[in-house]
């Protein structure tokens, strides 16, 4: 088949889950089938990085495109303008012209839009088939969100963009051919108000070859959370682990390290490096710090969609406590693959189960590798979207 990819940044490097979903995704469809993409840059740096997927597509094409953050047009967006600001952040003309001149030359059997943000160029289709592949449920993601914020005017602004996110989704999901999610929670959120929609769930996946076990000296005791730092949901686990769990955990391990790893980390989330916690930033090797800690953690409270950073700790077989959140669109087994738990004294306690427990600790680390290897490689998890690659040529 002839595909077209759109993504609104490149997706090399793979270093976030967004960016490692995108580029997995297009370098195992480009292994089976002809497939070109499209995307937009928005600096010298990052059209120098897309250049790596060159060797990987048939064809490659960059927008250069500016990406407006101002507070003064996010207060446009609010009052003025329906669809959300993830979506009116990324529009642009010449990306739309370039879209509709590919789709006429090229004949393309269809268009993968990788997220939410590129979704609004669905009126550039024409007669091709498009799939929507937001990832999850953005007005899911932006409610919870809203929920956690403690600034009123903060929370305003996520309460707003829920409610534009869930307008969007309603009246853009059926504009595709087929619109596909990564857990079940987002699609039952998105059947309430599209209770006739036909939304197939695909899981995201993990390299095991890039993410497996290492042997490594243990930090002992430590724990790591990674991702990206100024989105919401992970930098609101920050916090919440640092003020209301970690000092728990000292009680019985007062020397408890913390990793923070992950790049663009806001004010808030530097202020706590110090003492027994580290904020890395950006890491050439992220592996490295996953298989030195001695628990890797996800007390999410916000957010949707799945955590591929729980997959890639699995991977590498390393033990994880995580939040139900966390684990939506995962297939767990609590006690024997990962450690679930909600209330900052449960998630302290499975903490130090762990901590005391390096047996607990290997068993569940060895069940989670051996559980990606069998759902959650990317190959199988390829062949799951080409059975609906082929329901959409049937249309």
């Amino acid at each position: 088949m002839k595909i077209l990819f759109l993504t609104h940044t490149s997706p090399y490097p793979p270093d976030d889950g967004m960016r490692s979903t995108c580029y997995a995704l297009i370098k195992e469809m480009s292994l089976r089938h002809d497939v070109s993409l499209l995307s937009l840059v928005e600096s010298d740096s990052e059209a120098a990085q897309i250049e790596h997927m060159r060797p990987i597509v048939k064809g490659l094409h960059i927008i250069k495109h500016d990406i407006p953050r101002s507070i003064f047009r996010r207060v446009r967006n609010i009052f003025f303008e329906c669809a959300p600001f993830c979506v009116v952040q990324f529009m642009n003309d010449s990306f739309a012209n370039k879209m509709r001149e590919l789709l006429q030359k090229e004949k393309f059997d269809l268009v993968h839009f990788t997220s939410i943000n590129i979704s609004g160029y669905w009126d550039c289709l024409g007669n091709t088939p498009g799939l929507f592949f937001p990832h999850d449920s953005v007005s899911m993601q932006f409610r919870r969100n809203a929920g956690q914020e403690p600034h009123w005017l903060k929370k305003f602004y996520l309460y707003a963009q829920s409610r534009k996110a869930k307008y969007f989704e309603k009246t853009m999901i059926p504009k595709f051919t087929k619109t596909v999610v990564v857990s079940e929670v987002d699609r039952q959120w998105i059947l309430k108000f599209l209770p006739n929609a036909q939304i197939p769930v695909i899981p995201g996946g993990v390299d095991p070859d890039r993410f497996k076990p290492r042997d490594t000296t243990d930090d002992f005791p430590s724990v790591i959370f990674r991702g990206v730092m100024n989105f919401i949901p992970n930098s609101d686990s920050v916090l919440y682990f640092y003020r209301e769990i970690m000092p728990l955990i000292q009680k019985e391990f007062p020397k408890l390290k913390f990793y923070v790893v992950g790049k663009n980390p806001p004010p808030e989330i530097l202020a706590l490096n110090g003492n027994n916690t580290v904020v890395t930033g950006l890491v050439p090797d992220i592996q490295a710090y996953m298989a030195k800690a001695t628990v890797n953690i996800c007390p999410m409270r916000s957010g949707s969609g799945m955590k591929n950073k729980i997959l890639e700790a699995w991977a590498m077989e390393r033990a994880v406590v995580a939040s139900s959140i966390a684990c939506d669109g995962i297939n767990i087994a609590d006690g024997k693959d990962i450690l679930v738990a909600d209330e900052p004294q449960k998630f302290a306690d499975a903490v130090i189960r762990l901590l005391k427990d390096p047996a607990l600790r290997q068993s569940l680390g060895r069940a989670g590798r051996e559980k990606c290897i069998s759902r959650y490689t990317w190959a199988y998890v390829a062949t799951l979207f080409e059975k609906v690659y082929k329901e959409m040529a049937i249309r």
